[in-house]
């Protein structure tokens, strides 16, 4: 076979004819990179311009030399791989295509990757390759992206993989469609072995039938929801998950797929409750503290002992007063209470009742209350109440009221009179 320029300028084997012209300018106005390589003798045979187009191989160039331009523009690792491909294309069968890919720097200086196809054409008597048939397609961008779905894969597969959470995916029937390892753990299944699988395959009925609703009601609004829900373990007993569970839309999934992921809030649970407890625990005992604070009963001396009240008095702390009083009584022996309303600020019927209420229960002990800090207000206002204090010994000050105390309690020897 002679090499000729073709009518159009690119280098091609003569052809005669209508039908040969036909498949010249085919040849040459196909969209796909094609090229007629002489391996052999190292030259550019034929090229069309698509050829042209993408690698700035021009016409002008001549055989030999649009050879060196194309090895020169191919990447170098995959220029040493040629060599591998070349004995492939020796051992191929006629009319047996070959395909790699092949990294090469275009005309405008940026490097491109191409889906290439070799086809012997011609051998040498040896069988040694003579020429062959060259067709390429540029997916630089396929290639990107399939890196790209690849890291993504990759990515979600090390989610799937390291995730604290359970993570899952089912079809439309609530068959599973994949599952990550922590879900397989707690379902105590082999890895992989989740596809394929229903929830009564691995839970009790209650639980599927709970689960399922859940899944439903996804499907049926069509929104992602957030709920806590109890499922058992296989040697645990029940676990608290907190769940999410979403719609799984997109090219190629069904409608109605849902997705999930669940994590184990069991142990943060049982925390919270141990902290509500001890917090409940403190509270108490700070309040237990508050009230002997809000009650305080001071012994001043032997068998005499003071309650000062401040404040406002209302019917909880009154009984907390009447219980203080009566427990300091017994537990000094004390037989003179002095109760100092200095720092009460105001006096009605409530609180007189709780001053003669507390005399009354003191001298069942045989006790005598000291009333204290009496101001002329609140006297008034005992006054206008009709409140009766007989039975109380009343002093205008605390000092005033522990005088009369010790006074009495010496004159009488330590003890008051019935």
């Amino acid at each position: 076979m002679k090499d000729t320029p073709t009518s159009n300028g690119s280098m091609g084997a003569r052809t005669t004819g209508p039908e040969g012209a036909l498949a010249e300018r085919i040849f040459y106005l196909a969209p796909t990179i094609l090229g007629v390589l002489d391996v052999r003798d190292r030259r550019v045979v034929a090229r069309n311009r698509a050829f042209v187009r993408a690698l700035g191989i021009g016409d002008e160039e001549t055989p030999e030399r649009a050879w060196e331009t194309l090895i020169s523009r191919i990447a170098p690792e995959d220029l040493e791989a040629s060599a591998v491909h070349a004995e492939q294309l020796t051992a191929s069968q006629d009319g047996e295509p070959l395909e790699r890919a092949l990294r090469v720097r275009c005309a405008e200086g940026a490097e491109r990757t191409f889906a290439v196809r070799c086809l012997v054409l011609a051998r040498g008597d040896d069988g040694a390759v003579h020429q062959i048939l060259v067709s390429a397609e540029d997916v630089t961008e396929q290639r990107r992206r399939e890196v790209e779905l690849q890291k993504n894969e990759a990515l979600l597969q090390a989610f799937l993989a390291h995730m604290p959470a359970m993570m899952f995916a089912k079809d439309p029937e609530s068959r599973y469609v994949v599952a990550n390892a922590q879900f397989e753990r707690f379902m105590g299944v082999e890895p992989g072995s989740v596809a394929g699988k229903r929830d009564h395959d691995m839970l009790p009925e209650d639980v599927v039938a709970m689960v399922r609703a859940a899944d439903d009601a996804v499907r049926n609004t069509g929104v992602a929801t957030v709920f806590e829900e109890s499922v058992p373990h296989i040697t645990e007993g029940m676990k608290l998950f907190h769940s999410v569970k979403f719609p799984v839309r997109g090219p190629g999934i069904p409608e109605g797929t849902v997705g999930g992921a669940a994590i184990d809030i069991t142990a943060i649970k049982r925390a919270e409750a141990e902290r509500q407890e001890a917090q409940l625990a403190v509270i108490e005992a700070q309040q237990a503290t508050i009230r002997e604070l809000a009650t305080p009963l001071l012994p001043i001396a032997e068998g005499v002992i003071v309650v000062p009240l401040i404040g406002t008095l209302d019917p909880e702390r009154a009984s907390r007063i009447i219980e203080a009083l009566l427990a300091g009584v017994g537990a000094h022996q004390a037989t003179i209470a002095i109760i100092d309303i200095t720092g009460v600020r105001s006096v009605d019927a409530h609180v007189a009742g709780v001053l003669l209420q507390a005399a009354r229960a003191v001298r069942l002990l045989g006790a005598r209350v000291v009333l204290t800090g009496i101001q002329p207000a609140i006297a008034r206002t005992l006054i206008d109440l009709g409140v009766d204090l007989q039975g109380l010994v009343t002093e205008g000050t605390l000092r005033g009221g522990i005088d009369h105390a010790l006074r009495t309690r010496v004159r009488r020897g330590g003890s008051i009179p019935g």
